[in-house]
């Protein structure tokens, strides 16, 4: 298996694997459908929706939304071609929002081929790198979402590269500046990476100078970026950041949040790479500590990272998602390091080979199922259904999950809709309809199949024509994501009734 490795990283050109990373980012963009978690969904789809039509997107009690709203802009911009072409409907236009996003993500293979190339000046390193990057199980599937925490890995691995430059000069700097800039525009979080790098230039005497020129750099593409935005937005060019650290510093918005020890992402790290070979890649990587200062660096910066999220008590498992491609490529670099050193021992070459069939099998089974899969395949298609109905006047959301929020971006419709939970009392919803001044409903979306005929007799009584319409499945994944973690992923049928 090691051998049959260094034969296709001898082979494969960096082109080629870009190619294969098409491929199969493609698939997705044709098959995968949907979205992962509610953030890249009502940040982006939806925040764009309400934001061209005039509607408030704000949620958190202030005048500035708490994320930088560069992101969404562009894909405000995206939706506003896709209307110019005469691209209208949302699942149409989301179709070219995935290609959008998987033709960016090509950039991280790129990125990561060239950085490490920089690195270790070993191509058939850079190659496997660049096949890990253009391969990993999660990442073509992650590739066509709209989460920060990913869109912004290309940008984080364009700037790494310009900073490991060896002869580091002006251009080298701002440049790094530039993509760093734009990552932290993107995911205020992943700043602790050029932190980490700029804390070690400056601690590095021969490169104090160069430290300082970094931050100066960083600042001026801060307010070229992002600051220029708030300024011209908000009036204030850090308006975003202060108002994500004031909710985020919040005790009662911490609380609300999923919490967890500070080990949790050591699992979850050990999990996204299935098991076994995160001994390997976690030996790599804390083994590039030893490298060269650049290598080094990166390890640093990229620790830093980790230990913050490992620290700050909102544990989520997106959060840790920018890691993840430095883990993989510091892993890499690392053990081929170390094994070239000890390529004598038998029982290093043992131990790798088993873990590589082990890593390849399991990754090529969640890439395949991933790439095509339909996530959150019932909310959407609950929406579609009834925009194509045309007769949606609201929406009653029945069950006992965190149904407020339905897609309707895919619907087409802006709607105020009415929430039930599976034992909530009638009466005080029946008193909402008749006395509040929202539209009163015509369609109740029942969610989850526990108990559903009882649950359904009881709406009769306030509602004696209500009608069967569809019942809307969820995808295989939905269903293993919920099984795996039910108190998280909160996936379920969704039943269609009408209100006649």
């Amino acid at each position: 298996m090691i051998t049959f490795l260094k034969n296709i990283s001898r082979r494969l050109t960096i082109t080629q694997v870009i190619g294969i990373g098409l491929f199969i980012r493609l698939i997705a963009v044709f098959f995968s459908p949907g979205y992962a978690f509610h953030d890249d969904h009502f940040e982006m789809p939806e925040l764009v929706f309400k934001w061209k039509d005039g509607i408030s997107f704000l949620w958190t009690g202030s005048d500035v939304h708490v994320f930088s709203l560069i992101y969404p802009g562009m894909m405000y911009l995206l939706f506003e071609a896709c209307h110019a072409v005469g691209i209208h409907q949302p699942e149409d236009m989301m179709f070219v929002v995935r290609l959008v996003h998987a033709l960016v993500s090509l950039l991280s293979i790129y990125y990561a081929y060239v950085l490490t190339l920089r690195l270790t000046a070993q191509k058939d390193t850079a190659i496997l790198v660049g096949l890990a990057m253009a391969l990993f199980w999660i990442f073509p599937f992650m590739s066509v979402r709209n989460l920060r925490e990913f869109f912004c890995i290309p940008f984080l691995l364009a700037g790494s590269y310009y900073i490991a430059d060896p002869k580091a000069g002006t251009r080298s700097i701002f440049l790094a500046a530039l993509f760093f800039a734009i990552s932290f525009s993107i995911r205020l979080q992943v700043i602790f990476i050029p932190l980490g790098i700029g804390l070690c230039w400056l601690f590095h005497k021969p490169l104090h100078k160069k430290a300082i020129l970094f931050a100066v750099a960083f600042g001026i593409m801060y307010m070229l970026t992002q600051g220029l935005f708030d300024l011209i937005y908000y009036g204030d060019p850090i308006a975003s950041i202060k108002e994500y650290f004031r909710f985020n510093s919040d005790l009662v918005n911490i609380g609300i949040q999923p919490q967890g020890p500070w080990y949790q992402y050591i699992g979850t790290v050990a999990g996204v790479v299935w098991g076994f070979p995160f001994f390997l890649l976690a030996f790599g990587y804390l083994y590039s500590l030893r490298m060269s200062f650049h290598v080094k660096i990166l390890c640093i910066a990229t620790l830093l990272f980790f230990a913050f999220h490992s620290y700050y008590s909102n544990k989520q498992e997106r959060f840790i998602l920018p890691f993840i491609p430095y883990f993989i490529m510091l892993g890499i670099i690392g053990f081929r390091e170390y094994s070239s050193r000890n390529a004598w021992k038998p029982w290093l070459k043992k131990t790798t080979t088993v873990f590589l069939i082990w890593f390849l099998l399991f990754n090529t089974v969640g890439l395949l199922v991933l790439s095509f899969t339909y996530s959150k395949r019932s909310r959407i298609e609950s929406m579609i259904y009834l925009r194509k109905k045309g007769d949606v006047s609201n929406l009653i959301m029945e069950g006992d999950v965190s149904l407020q929020r339905p897609p309707l971006f895919y619907l087409g419709k802006h709607l105020d809709t009415y929430v039930l939970a599976a034992d909530g009392d009638l009466n005080k919803l029946q008193e909402e309809i008749t006395k509040g001044n929202k539209p009163a409903p015509n369609y109740i979306i029942m969610a989850g199949n526990q108990q559903l005929d009882e649950r359904a007799s009881r709406l009769k009584t306030i509602f004696p024509s209500l009608a069967a319409e569809t019942r809307i499945q969820t995808s295989f994944v939905d269903n293993l994501a919920h099984w795996l973690n039910p108190k998280h992923n909160q996936n379920e049928d969704w039943y269609i009734y009408k209100i006649n």
